[in-house]
C-alpha cells in the first residue's frame, strides 16, 4: 500500500534582492504538480530567462537549476533541458560544488520519471563528489533522497539504514528542525511499508509534532496525518482513518498537490473495498489513476491499476482484472518495486484461476511465494532491529558525553575561580570522576541488558511471526490446491484431454502430501515451543504422530478449517480427530482439549 511521502530534497539557489547575493535553500517539497501554481510562477520564469540574457556562466548554472526546479514536477520532460544546460555549465568550469549539486539534481530527475536505477547510481555519484567536499548537508539530503528511491524499489531494510544515516548527520551538525522531521517522516514511512505500524507511528508523531508548532508546514503536516491514517487503517479503525482522509483530500485540493491528492484517493478506495463499498472505491481509484498517469508516476498507476484489478475481481469479471493486473505488473518490472512485483503475482494467480487458466495459475502462485520468502527473510528483519538499537544506542552515547563535556567545563571554570581551595577541588573532583565512572559502568551494564532482552524479544517475536506466517502459508497453500484440483476433476470428468488433467493433479497432490513442508513447519514450531512435543509424549505416551500434530496446530490457535487445509482433511475429519484424541487423554465432556494443550 503506497501512501503519500515527502518528495526528492533537491538543493538550489535563489538571488537575494537586498544584497544580491546567493543564498542556499533546501527545498523538500510535497510534490508541487499543480498547473494552477505553474502559472502562478509564470512571472518568476520569465523573470529567469531574462536574466540568463545578461549573466555570465557561473550565475547561470543557479538560474537554469531554479529553472528545472520550476517546471520538474509539473512537467519533467520541459525542465531536462535546463538541467543538462546547468550540468554542462558547471562541468565546463569545473565548478565542483555545482558539478555535484546538478548531479544530485538529475538523480532526482530519475527518480521523478521513475527510473530508479539510474536515479540511484546517478545520486550515489553526487554522494561521493559531496564527500570530497567535506559538504555534510548535501550528503545527508543526497542520502534521504536515496532513502525514498530505495522505498520505491521495495528495499526497505536499506531504506532505513540510509535515512538513519541521513538523521545522524543532521543531528552531528546540528540541523534545523524541520529537515529533522523529514527524516523521522521517511523512517516512519519505510516502517509502515513492513507493516511494523507502532514503530512508524512513533517517528511520525515526532515529525508531527515539529511540523505542527512551524509556519508553511501545512502540507507536511497532512502528509504525515496522511501516513497515520493508513497505519489506522490497518488497525481497522476505520471511521477515524475515513474521517482523516477527507480532510487531507480537501487540503490536498485547496492548496494544489496533486500526486499527493492521487496517493490519499488510493488510500480511501482501499478502505472502502475492505469495508466493501465497492463502487465509492473504483471512483476513487479511476480518480486517483488519472492523476497519476498526467503526471507520469509510474508506480502510482501501477497501484491504481492493481486496485481496479481487485475491483473487477470482486465483481467477477475476471478477464478485465487479469488485464489490470498485467499491467501494473509490467510498470512495476520497469520500477523495480520487489513488493509491488511479489502481489502482482499473487493478483494475477487468482484472477488466472478464476477464468480456468490453472497452470499458469499454479506458476504464478509459486512466483509470489518464492519473492514474498526473499522479502520476509529472518536476516532483513534482523538487520533492520540492529540499525535501529544501533541508532539509538549511539544517540545515548552522544548525550551522555555531551553531559561529561559539559560537567568537565564547569569544573575547569570552577577551579580556575576558586584557586585557594584546590585541596578541596581535587578531592571533589576525584569524586565525581568517580561518581561519573560508577553511573557510566551502570547505564553501559543497563544498556546491554536491555539490548539483549530487546533482542531476545525481538528473535521470539519473529520465530512467532514465522510460524504463523509458515502454518497460515500452507493452509492457504493447501486450499487452492484442492480447489484447483476439484475443478480439474470437474473438467475432467466433462471430457477434453483426461491424461493432461491427471498430470497436472498429480502435480498437484505430489504437492499437498509434500513431508518436507510438515517438518519445515515442526522446526519452527519447535523454536518456538520448546519441549512441548517432549512434554506430550512423556505426560500421554499413548498419543500418536498424527495426534501430536493436531495437537501442534491446536497449540497455535488455529481454526478448524486452517487445520483441515493444513492436515489435507475435511473440517468433519478434524472433529473426529479431536473426538479421538479426547478419549486418549481422558478428557470428560467437561474438560476443555483447547485449555489443556495451550496450558501444556
Amino acid at each position: 500500500m503506497n501512501t503519500s511521502k515527502a518528495s526528492y530534497t533537491i538543493p538550489f539557489y535563489k538571488h537575494n534582492k537586498a544584497v544580491n547575493s546567493i543564498l542556499t535553500l533546501l527545498i523538500l517539497a510535497f510534490v508541487l504538480s499543480s498547473l494552477t501554481i505553474h502559472s502562478q510562477d509564470k512571472k518568476r520564469v520569465d523573470s529567469l530567462l531574462n536574466s540568463i540574457k545578461t549573466q555570465h556562466d557561473t550565475l547561470k548554472i543557479e538560474s537554469y537549476r531554479q529553472l528545472n526546479m520550476e517546471y520538474l514536477y509539473v512537467d519533467p520532460k520541459t525542465s531536462k533541458p535546463y538541467l543538462d544546460k546547468a550540468i554542462a555549465l558547471a562541468k565546463k568550469h569545473n565548478v565542483e560544488d555545482q558539478i555535484a549539486q546538478t548531479t544530485n539534481d538529475l538523480g532526482v530527475y530519475y527518480a521523478i520519471i521513475s527510473d530508479f536505477e539510474n536515479s540511484i547510481k546517478t545520486i550515489d555519484i553526487a554522494i561521493e563528489l559531496q564527500k570530497k567536499l567535506n559538504d555534510s548537508t548535501s550528503i545527508a539530503e543526497a542520502l534521504n533522497n536515496k532513502g525514498i528511491i530505495l522505498d520505491d524499489l521495495g528495499n526497505f531494510d536499506e531504506a532505513i539504514a540510509v535515512h538513519i544515516e541521513s538523521l545522524k548527520i543532521k543531528e552531528a551538525i546540528k540541523a534545523e528542525s524541520w529537515t529533522i522531521a523529514y527524516s523521522y517522516y521517511n523512517i516512519g514511512y519505510s516502517y509502515n511499508s513492513i507493516a511494523n505500524f507502532e514503530m512508524s507511528n512513533n517517528y511520525l508523531e515526532k515529525a508531527k509534532a515539529i511540523f505542527s508548532t512551524l509556519a508553511g508546514y501545512k502540507g507536511e503536516t497532512n502528509a504525515v496525518n496522511s501516513l497515520i491514517a493508513n497505519n489506522l487503517k490497518h488497525s481497522k479503525q476505520y471511521k477515524k482513518a475515513i474521517a482523516m482522509f477527507k480532510e487531507i483530500i480537501s487540503e490536498y485540493k485547496e492548496i494544489n498537490y496533486n500526486n499527493d491528492l492521487a496517493g490519499a484517493y488510493n488510500s480511501l478506495g482501499q478502505i472502502y473495498m475492505e469495508t466493501d463499498s465497492v463502487s465509492k472505491a473504483k471512483k476513487l481509484f479511476e480518480e486517483s489513476l488519472v492523476i497519476s498517469k498526467e503526471y507520469k508516476q509510474k508506480a502510482l498507476v501501477a497501484l491504481n491499476l492493481t486496485a481496479l484489478g481487485n475491483v473487477e475481481l470482486k465483481l467477477n469479471n475476471n478477464k478485465k482484472a487479469l488485464h489490470y493486473y498485467n499491467e501494473a505488473l509490467v510498470l512495476d518490472l520497469e520500477t523495480q518495486g520487489k513488493d509491488n512485483i511479489k502481489n502482482d503475482y499473487l493478483d494475477i494467480s487468482k484472477a488466472q484461476a478464476k477464468i480456468g487458466n490453472y497452470r499458469e495459475a499454479y506458476e504464478n502462485h509459486l512466483k509470489f511465494f518464492k519473492l514474498h520468502d526473499e522479502l520476509l527473510s529472518k536476516e532483513n528483519y534482523e538487520r533492520i532491529n540492529e540499525l535501529e538499537v544501533q541508532y539509538q544506542t549511539e544517540k545515548k552515547e552522544q548525550e551522555l558525553i555531551i553531559k561529561q563535556n559539559e560537567i568537565k567545563l564547569l569544573e575547569e571554570r570552577k577551579q580556575k575561580a576558586e584557586n585557594e581551595k584546590w585541596f578541596l577541588l581535587i578531592s571533589l573532583i576525584g569524586a565525581s570522576a568517580l561518581a561519573i565512572a560508577i553511573v557510566y559502568g551502570l547505564r553501559q551494564k543497563m544498556k546491554r541488558n536491555k539490548i539483549q532482552h530487546e533482542k531476545l524479544d525481538n528473535d521470539l517475536e519473529f520465530k512467532e511471526k514465522e510460524l504463523t506466517t509458515h502454518a497460515l502459508h500452507l493452509a492457504h497453500k493447501n486450499e487452492v490446491l484442492l480447489d484447483l484440483k476439484s475443478q480439474l476433476k470437474e473438467l475432467k470428468s466433462e471430457g477434453g484431454n483426461s491424461r493432461s488433467y491427471q498430470k497436472v493433479i498429480n502435480t498437484i497432490n505430489l504437492d499437498i502430501n509434500n513431508d518436507n513442508n510438515w517438518e519445515q513447519f515442526r522446526t519452527y514450531f519447535e523454536d518456538v515451543h520448546k519441549d512441548f512435543n517432549s512434554r506430550v509424549m512423556r505426560n500421554y505416551p499413548e498419543v500418536s504422530n498424527n495426534d501430536l500434530r493436531l495437537m501442534s496446530l491446536l497449540k497455535m490457535n488455529l481454526s478448524s478449517k486452517e487445520i483441515a487445509n493444513i492436515l489435507n482433511i475435511s473440517i468433519e475429519g478434524v472433529k473426529k480427530a479431536r473426538y479421538r484424541l479426547r478419549k486418549k487423554l481422558n478428557l470428560t465432556t467437561e474438560d476443555s482439549l483447547q485449555e489443556l494443550v495451550i496450558d501444556l
